[in-house]
């Protein structure tokens, strides 16, 4: 209706029934503006602007596929992550927040900092946080997931097991000495089988660390190793439906599933470190994982040269007649369970 009204008005002008600051008061609009859409209704006939009926963006002719993908083959996928499968396995570019506003998911809310930020160290190799993440990876056992991050680069290492045990964080950690060499430090939080507590013999990573010259450092709260715990979510919002897409289903194809799955996850999310790296050749002698992970113990060696370990009771071979002058014998246990009993210059595999 007032587009009609102002159609009239310059018709009038044009048949010089009405001046144009006539025109423009009666329209309550400024004189300069009246000139300049009398111009426009001369020349076009009309007042309509020219990207009336027109889309601000252009349109996607892959939506109605995308929105199919998107609800069903990728429904367990946060947005990120599904516009990327798009893009890597279906040959589909489609903005993220487009994709939120296709499928109408609303945004997830980030909780507010509450600490004193922490810049990441230099060096790559000056400090790894390791900690295990339990979900339901595969299957329906939940299972622990071993995650091991580089401070400074938010390089990853990863390994599943049953259980988070000093097995496995040994395990994760031979690994990565094998690829990136030993650390200076690990940064975990206040579980035992991390630190050496006063009065306790060692464990496997405890003197495991001991062996290569590697700090542990004690993380006194989830919060204060935040990054690994924060990569330990993004882990389990990207890789448990990504396992359910590939058919993983069973603890031996997961790991083997994580090989390539920590190449394409270091080469995204990695970073080159503020100065160089800090980390060490293993030493020469390590050849096995039992080289490094193994523990020291006392036990007393009876007069019929016999010893006990773990509630079983052991031979030791017989080097005279007489009971032994000495009553304590060394036991080096292996992290895969190889004993070797050593008394004074002799040594005996016991298992």
């Amino acid at each position: 209706m007032k587009n009609q009204e102002e159609k009239e008005k310059y018709q009038s002008i044009i048949d010089e029934r009405l001046s144009i600051r006539a025109a423009a008061r009666m329209l309550k609009i400024a004189p300069t503006t009246a000139y300049r859409r009398l111009k426009k209704f001369k020349k076009q006939g009309n007042l309509t602007h020219g990207n009336t009926g027109k889309a601000n963006r252009p349109s996607q002719p892959d939506k109605e596929q995308i929105i199919e993908l998107a609800s069903t083959k990728y429904e367990d996928f946060g947005i990120s992550h599904t516009c990327e499968l798009l893009e890597s396995r279906e040959g589909l570019i489609v903005n993220r927040e487009t994709l939120r506003r296709w499928l109408n998911r609303p945004k997830t809310r980030k909780q507010p900092k509450q600490r004193h930020h922490r810049e990441p160290m230099p060096n790559f190799g000056d400090l790894l946080q390791i900690d295990g993440s339990f979900d339901y990876w595969f299957g329906n056992e939940k299972s622990c997931l071993m995650n091991i991050v580089d401070d400074a680069t938010n390089i990853a290492e990863l390994h599943f097991e049953k259980q988070e045990t000093v097995i496995s964080a040994c395990r994760c950690a031979y690994a990565w000495f094998k690829k990136y060499g030993v650390p200076h430090a690990f940064y975990a939080d206040g579980r035992n089988m991390y630190h050496l507590l006063p009065e306790r013999e060692h464990n496997f990573f405890t003197a495991m660390c001991e062996h290569l010259g590697i700090r542990v450092i004690l993380a006194r709260s989830p919060q204060a190793k935040g990054r690994v715990e924060r990569w330990n979510g993004i882990h389990q919002k990207r890789l448990i439906p990504l396992m359910k897409l590939d058919k993983v289903y069973d603890m031996k194809n997961a790991n083997k599933y994580l090989e390539n799955y920590i190449v394409e996850h270091n080469k995204k999310h990695s970073h080159k470190p503020a100065l160089g790296n800090s980390h060490r050749p293993l030493p020469e002698y390590v050849k096995s994982i039992d080289d490094v992970c193994y523990i020291i113990v006392e036990r007393t060696l009876n007069n019929d040269w016999t010893f006990s370990y773990n509630g079983k009771i052991y031979q030791f071979p017989q080097q005279s007649k007489y009971p032994p002058a000495r009553k304590k014998i060394s036991l080096k246990i292996t992290l895969n369970g190889n004993i070797y009993a050593s008394y004074r210059c002799s040594v005996f595999i016991v298992h």
